[in-house]
C-alpha cells in the first residue's frame, strides 16, 4: 500500500506545461520570443514508475491507475480530482489540520493477522473471492464494524460494501503523525495492497486515530477482485468530505 512515512515512486504524467519558443528580434539590443503553452490532462498511469515523491500535489482533472500493477492486464480505473489540495496516493488523499481523507484503489491479496498486535500476514491467506475478503475484513481485530457486509453494485460491477471504524485506542500525535502507542510499530494496519504484496508485514496503515472511518467496496471485475476504500478522519472538514464523494461518484472502471 502507498504507506505514510515510506518513500515510494509515483508517476504523475502530463502535469507540466509544454512550451515552444520561436522567433527573435535581431534588430534590437534585446531578443524577444513567443512562448506557447499547452495544458495537458494530468494522469497517473503507473504508481511504480517515474520520479515524483509521495503526496505530490494533484491539479484538478482526470487521473488513472492500474490497480493490480500488472501491465499485462487491461484493468484501469479513472476518476476526477475536483479541487486543489489533493495529493498523489493509490487514488488520492487530502490532508488537513483535522486529519486525512482519501480514496484508495487497489487489489488486495491478504490482511494482517491482527491490526494492532500482529502485523504478520494472515496464514492461510485470505481466500480469493469477494466474500472471502469482505468477511475477513469484518472479522479483523481491533476494528469495529460500522456497517456489515452487504451486496452492492458499483461502477457497473457487483460486489460487497462494508464500513469499519477505528476503536478508542490510545494514541500520541495527530493526523498523519498519529502513533498508536499500544500497537506494534506504533501503527494500526489492515489490508495488503498490490504495492505491498512483495514484503511480508507491509499493509495499509493510514489510520489517523480513534473514529477514523473506512468505507469499502469489494468488486468482482471480470475475475479480478478490486477494492475501493474511502477513508476519513473523525473531524474531517465537510468540504473535504463533499470532494471525497465527488471523486467516488466520478470513478470509472475500465476492465
Amino acid at each position: 500500500m502507498f504507506r505514510i512515512g515510506r518513500t515510494l515512486t509515483v508517476a504523475v504524467l502530463g502535469m507540466s506545461l509544454g512550451a515552444c519558443t520561436s522567433g527573435s528580434d535581431t534588430t534590437g539590443a534585446a531578443a524577444t520570443s513567443t512562448v506557447t503553452t499547452t495544458d495537458l490532462t494530468p494522469t497517473i498511469l503507473d504508481i511504480l514508475a517515474g520520479k515524483a515523491e509521495p503526496f505530490t500535489d494533484l491539479a484538478p482533472g482526470t487521473y488513472a491507475i492500474d490497480p493490480d500493477l500488472d501491465p499485462s492486464t487491461s484493468l484501469r480505473i479513472t476518476w476526477e480530482i475536483p479541487a486543489e489540495g489533493w495529493k498523489s496516493w493509490i487514488g488520492a488523499g487530502k490532508p488537513s489540520d483535522a486529519g486525512w481523507v482519501s480514496v484508495s484503489i487497489t487489489t488486495v491479496s491478504n490482511l494482517v493477522t491482527h491490526g494492532c498486535h500482529d502485523h504478520s500476514w494472515a496464514d492461510p491467506p485470505v481466500g480469493p473471492s469477494v466474500e472471502d475478503l469482505a468477511t475477513s475484513l469484518a472479522d479483523l481485530a481491533p476494528f469495529h464494524v460500522a456497517s456489515p457486509p452487504e451486496d452492492v453494485s458499483f461502477g457497473g460491477y457487483s460486489g460487497t460494501h462494508l464500513e469499519l471504524t477505528v476503536p478508542d485506542l490510545p494514541v500520541e500525535g495527530a493526523g498523519l503523525d498519529t502513533r498508536f502507542t499500544n500497537c506494534a510499530e506504533g501503527s494500526l494496519k489492515s489490508w495488503v495492497a498490490a504495492i505491498d504484496a512483495g514484503e511480508e508485514g507491509d499493509a495499509f496503515y493510514g489510520y489517523t486515530g480513534p473514529g477514523y472511518h473506512e468505507e469499502l467496496w469489494i468488486l468482482d471485475v471480470e475475475g479480478t477482485r478490486l477494492m475501493i476504500a474511502a477513508g476519513r478522519s473523525a473531524e474531517s472538514p465537510s468540504e473535504d468530505l463533499e470532494e471525497l464523494r465527488t471523486i467516488l461518484d466520478s470513478i470509472q472502471i475500465e476492465p
